[in-house]
Parts: C-alpha cells; sequence; structure tokens
C-alpha cells in the first residue's frame, strides 16, 4: 500500500473524531483565477518523462496537501489489541486490492494522479510533488504559482532532481512577473506591485523587479501627471490644451492609460465642452431680465452635475441667477403686488444657499404691506417689522435703508395731515396757509410726490377762485372776432400772475387770440401777392409776399407760394435762355440749349415747349455728326456723343455711335469707311 493510500485510509476512518489541518511547510489551497496563462508555456516534468499529460478535471482537482500523520485517534486500552488485528488484517486486504488494481492500471497504460489534498508530504516522493506543483501552476494564477514554487522547494538542494525542479521555479516566477505586468497594464499599479515583491528572491526574475516596477512607477507618475494638466485645463474652459494633453496619454506605455483612461478623458473633455455651451446659453437666456429666461437659465444650470469641472462656475451662476429673481421680487413689492413678489420668490432653488435672504425678504415682504395704507399706523408697525431683521442677518442694510426711507415718510405723512386739516375751510387764506405748511416736507422725501400732488390741488382751488373770473370774461370778449376785441381779450387774461395755477392756461388763450389777429392782418398781403404772380409778375408777387414777418400767422404759407414763384420764374428764364443760346447752330450751342430746356420743371407751363424744342435740337446735332461721318468718324462720334439722354434722337445716336466705332478697331475698316 503506497502513503497516500494509506493516508487515504486513515482519513476515512478518523475524519468524524477529529478533523485534519495543513501541515506546517504545506502551501495554502490555491485561488482560482480566471486569468488565462501564457500561452507558450513548457512541457511538464511528466511530459518531457514520456507519461501521458494529466486530464483536465483531475487536475482542477488537486490542492496542497493535507499531511496524514498529524491525524490523532483515541482508543480505549481494553480494545487496543483487538483494534491491531482489525487493523492488520484490513491492511493485507487493502494492500491485496491495491497490487491488484496498480497492475490493471499497468496493464491500461493510464498513470494515476495523486490526490495531492491528501497527500502525506512526508512520505511523499520528489516526482509526486513535482507532478502536485505541476497541477498547481497549470491555474495560472499567482498564488497557485508560489503553491507551486513552495511545494518544490521544500525538496533539499542536493537532489538529484534539484535541476529541473530550478528550471520548473525559473519557469514560474517568469510566469508570476508576466501576471505582474499584465496586472498594471489593466490598471491595478499596487496589486502589480505585490505581485512582483512576492517571486522568490533565489529566481532570475526576482533580480528583475526593482527595476520593473520603478519603471511601472515612473510610467504611472507620468501618465497622472498628464491627467492632471488636461483636468487643469479643463477647469480653465482650455479645451484645446486639454485635448492636446490627451493625445499625450496614448503614447504612455500603459494600456490602461493609453485606452481606458484616455477614453475617459475625451468624454470628459466632450462633455465639459457641452456643459460650458450650457452655462453660456443659461447667462444668454437670463439676459433678457424677464422671469420666464431666469428660470429657464436656472433650470439649465443646475442641470450641470457636482463631479463637473465647470461645477464651481455652475454655482457661481446659479447664486447669480438666483440674487437676480430676488431683485425681481423686490420690484414686484415696490409695484405693491406681494403676490408676485412671493411667487418669484419660489423659483429660487432650495439648493442654493440663500435661505436667510429668502427668510429675511419675507419679512421685507409683510412690511412693505404695512405701508402701502400709508397710514402713519401702517409706517410705524412696518418700522416695527424690519426691527426683528439684527446687524448679522444678510439684508440688514436694506431693512436699515426702508426703515429710514419710511421713517422720513412717516413724518412727512404726519406734517401732510396736518397741512389737510389746515386747508378744511376752503377758503384763498386758508388754502395758502395749507400750501405753507406742505412746502415744508422736504423734496427729497420719498413722500413728496404725494406731497405735491396735494399742493397742485389747493393752488388750482386758489385759481379757481381768484382767477378764473378773468379767463371767463376773456373768452366773452373774444367772442366778436375782430383784431379790437381779441386785444382786449388778451389784456384781460394778462393780469393772471405767473405763479397762478391757470398762467399756463391764459397764456395759451392769449398766444392763440394774437395768431388770430395775425391772420386778419396778414392775410390781405398774401392775397395782393397771388394776384400778381397770376398776372406773371412773379418778381413783385415774391416781394409783397416777403413783407410777412417770420413767426407769424400766413407766414408758412406765404414762404411756400414764393417757393412756386420762384420755380416758375426760372423755369421761364430757363426756356429763354435756351432759345438764345440755340440760335449760334453749333454742336456746343445745341447742347448748352438742351441741357437749359431740361432744367424747365414739369409743373412749368412752359415745359411742353422746352421739350419740343430739346428733341428738335437733339435731331439737329444727329444731322451734323451724320454730315461729319463721311469725312471725319472720328469727329462725328465726338459730335454724337454730346446728344443728352431723355431727348428724341438720343437711341438713334447710340446705335450709330456703335456703327461708326466697329469700323475704327482695324485700319482696313477705316480706309474702307474714308472710300
Amino acid at each position: 500500500m503506497s502513503s497516500s493510500q494509506h493516508s487515504n485510509s486513515q482519513w476515512s476512518q478518523g475524519s468524524s473524531a477529529q478533523p485534519s489541518r495543513l501541515r506546517a511547510g504545506a502551501p495554502p489551497p490555491p485561488k482560482r483565477d480566471q486569468r488565462p496563462r501564457p500561452a507558450s508555456r513548457p512541457a511538464t516534468a511528466a511530459s518531457r518523462s514520456g507519461r501521458p499529460p494529466t486530464p483536465p478535471q483531475a487536475r482542477a482537482t488537486q490542492s496542497p496537501v493535507v499531511d496524514s500523520e498529524t491525524l490523532q485517534f483515541d482508543e480505549p486500552p481494553t480494545n487496543r489489541r483487538f483494534n491491531r488485528w482489525l487493523i492488520g488484517a484490513f491492511l493485507m486486504v487493502v494492500a491485496l486490492g491495491g497490487v491488484a488494481g496498480a497492475s490493471a492500471v499497468s496493464l491500461m497504460s493510464i498513470p494515476n494522479l495523486p490526490n495531492c489534498r491528501a497527500v502525506s508530504w512526508r512520505f511523499a516522493s520528489a516526482a509526486t510533488r513535482l507532478q502536485c506543483a505541476e497541477a498547481y501552476a497549470d491555474q495560472g494564477t499567482v498564488e497557485s504559482l508560489l503553491a507551486a514554487i513552495a511545494l518544490v522547494e521544500a525538496l533539499p538542494d542536493d537532489h538529484p532532481m534539484r535541476g529541473e525542479i530550478n528550471d520548473r521555479v525559473e519557469l514560474w516566477a517568469d510566469e508570476i512577473l508576466h501576471i505582474a505586468d499584465q496586472t498594471f497594464n489593466q490598471g491595478e499599479l499596487e496589486t502589480a506591485i505585490d505581485m512582483a515583491q512576492q517571486i522568490p528572491e533565489n529566481t532570475a526574475a526576482a533580480a528583475l523587479v526593482s527595476d520593473r516596477i520603478e519603471r511601472w512607477q515612473a510610467i504611472w507618475e507620468q501618465a497622472e501627471s498628464i491627467f492632471r494638466k488636461a483636468e487643469n485645463h479643463l477647469r480653465a474652459s482650455q479645451f484645446r490644451e486639454a485635448f492636446s494633453a490627451a493625445i499625450q496619454l496614448r503614447t504612455v506605455d500603459n494600456e490602461y492609460w493609453a485606452n481606458t483612461r484616455y477614453d475617459e478623458l475625451t468624454s470628459l473633455i466632450s462633455r465639459t465642452r457641452e456643459e460650458v455651451n450650457i452655462l453660456a446659453n443659461a447667462e444668454r437666456t437670463a439676459s433678457s431680465g424677464t422671469l420666464e429666461g431666469i428660470v429657464t437659465a436656472l433650470e439649465q444650470v443646475a442641470a450641470i452635475s457636482s463631479e463637473s469641472y465647470v461645477y464651481g462656475d455652475a454655482q457661481t451662476i446659479l447664486k447669480s441667477l438666483s440674487r437676480d429673481l430676488l431683485a425681481l421680487a423686490e420690484a414686484a413689492l415696490e409695484d405693491r403686488n406681494s403676490a408676485e413678489a412671493l411667487r418669484i420668490l419660489a423659483e429660487i432653488p432650495k439648493s442654493v444657499d440663500l435661505g436667510q435672504e429668502v427668510a429675511d425678504f419675507r419679512t421685507l415682504a409683510d412690511a412693505y404691506e404695512l405701508t402701502w395704507s400709508r397710514t402713519t399706523t401702517g409706517y410705524e408697525a412696518a418700522i416695527v417689522r424690519l426691527q426683528s431683521i439684527t446687524r448679522d442677518r444678510p439684508l440688514y442694510e436694506k431693512a436699515r435703508t426702508l426703515r429710514r426711507q419710511w421713517q422720513a415718510e412717516l413724518e412727512a405723512v404726519a406734517q401732510l395731515n396736518w397741512a389737510q386739516q389746515i386747508a378744511r375751510p376752503g377758503t384763498v387764506d386758508s388754502l395758502r396757509a395749507a400750501i405753507a405748511e406742505a412746502e415744508e416736507i422736504s423734496t427729497s422725501n420719498p413722500f413728496w410726490d404725494d406731497t405735491q400732488d396735494q399742493i397742485d390741488t389747493w393752488r388750482r382751488s386758489i385759481a379757481l377762485i381768484e382767477d378764473q373770473p378773468y379767463i371767463d370774461q376773456a373768452k366773452l370778449i373774444a367772442v366778436a372776432g375782430d383784431p379790437a376785441s381779441l386785444q382786449a381779450a388778451i389784456n384781460e387774461v394778462q393780469q393772471i400772475s405767473s405763479n397762478s395755477y391757470l398762467y399756463d392756461e391764459a397764456q395759451d388763450l392769449a398766444a392763440d387770440w394774437r395768431w388770430q389777429i395775425q391772420r386778419i392782418e396778414n392775410r390781405p398781403i398774401l392775397t395782393q401777392a397771388q394776384r400778381l404772380a397770376d398776372a406773371g409778375n412773379f418778381g413783385q408777387a415774391i416781394n409783397v409776399a416777403s413783407q410777412i414777418p417770420a413767426s407769424e400767422a400766413v407766414y408758412d404759407e406765404a414762404q411756400a407760394a414764393i417757393s412756386d414763384w420762384q420755380t416758375e420764374e426760372a423755369s421761364l428764364y430757363a426756356y429763354q435762355q435756351a432759345l438764345l443760346v440755340a440760335e449760334t447752330g453749333t454742336v456746343s450751342a445745341l447742347a448748352r440749349a438742351i441741357n437749359l430746356a431740361q432744367q424747365v420743371p414739369t409743373s412749368s407751363p412752359d415745359w411742353s415747349l422746352a421739350q419740343q424744342a430739346a428733341n428738335q435740337w437733339s435731331w439737329d446735332i444727329m444731322g451734323i455728326a451724320e454730315s461729319t461721318a463721311f469725312s471725319n468718324p472720328t469727329e462725328a462720334i465726338s459730335i454724337v456723343q454730346q446728344i443728352p439722354s431723355g431727348t428724341a434722337a438720343y437711341p438713334a445716336a447710340q446705335q450709330r455711335l456703335q456703327a461708326w466705332r466697329q469700323p475704327l478697331t482695324n485700319p482696313a475698316g477705316v480706309e474702307a469707311v474714308n472710300q
């Protein structure tokens, strides 16, 4: 019976009495790992010795051996001799069965792997250790490779199989370093270092560990530096520089940084660029200053994640937009719309750290509503309400400003109330006394507009009592409509003083009556000038109409008539001048005459005659050009070019111009024309 079979027998008999434990020095059970081993693994000792490789199922079930010698059995002394006899008989039967089984297996040429968990390593052969170590190493994990090395390194240095064992140890150490390198490329630096540092020091691979770790750390530091640089560029919204830094990751000698982290960084760059665009669009939307625009912008900015590189900028914009909402709410309060103010206040996100500002604003809203009654009681209650906003509150300065403003308005309300009591009799003296009291309120007081309205009301009352009779009398006098009556009405309203509430009305009436007087006096002058113009005496008509003074009635009408008469006079002169110029009959004279005739306006009675004359003169120029073309085509071209556009001969002149120019492009053509 082999030691392993004996061990199995003891384990089966004593398992119910006492659990086994691993022998000191035996390797721990390997952990399974799905990480693949290198494909080009050298042949095992079993393959080199000519034995067929262990089947995968048997290899997978092998693990560090449980030492059967550590098992102990408690037996009663009275049965010890009987038990020895039973054990001896049992061992003999087992031995005979083992021999028979071994013979059968040998005949079938199938080697039997030992059960590595049940091997007693004290009696195990070197071949068994090596075979079990191979089974561990085949699992391809760092733990299983270390267990394999520990299993064979227990053999003495002078063992006959030491050479083969050393080869296996070197191979497994190389595999551990290879797995560590793969782990490093998968982005697990610390795990890779821990794996490499477990390589036995007496192997060739151990000499490479220090340099390999230094190289890994240098590569890792380089990659982290590049990534940090890219992040800094992203925080500054420098996307081109960030992408340039990301490209540098592709050159890093690590698959994790060159691929996974590179993809993450480029995605970060794209997402950050989109988020920057979101912030810019939100600011443009909010620039409208409307509630809808600001709320839309808030929703866009609030979508920026806290992990974003622009999160800080987003929070700054978020707080700024929230303060804009506070300003809109305050404007609504100033317009006495507390419901709208509170609705705007509800749009401020709770995530923004403005809780104290919002609470203070609600206090301000309550105080504002108390002042809208415009009574001393309301102002006093509002001032007391604002006193709850203490110095340590964010809106303390605003509350203090309002307290001062409302205190001044409270004093103004009290002063105005006293003035109104004085004005109650309604007499001129009582009204003047009330105005004097109200005017003691400063014009810089926020309540001054209300005070001014009250003063204007009292002045109107005084004017109606003192000055309205002058206006009524003047209107009665002006009904006659003659210059004398109109002047008398003007004199009547001029008795109203400049500080009277009806002074402006009196001045408007006087200006209107003066205008009527001017129309009565200036209309005959314009009528006389029109008669002279109708007779063709434009110069005299212009002189007469110019007698009407500027800024008086009928002046604008006279100036329009003068402009028309000047135009008619100029057109008449232009036609007559054209006739005189055309009498010489030269080309230049005819061209000048045509230009003068064309200056006659269409509104002139001479316009038709001027157009007929201009057309006739254009044909005269055309005739001169035709007669000159036989002897001097160049001169004919110069003549025909003087015919102005808009005349009857102009189209024909353009055709002849092209015909005369074409032969001049070659000498033969000129000669032919001359012949």
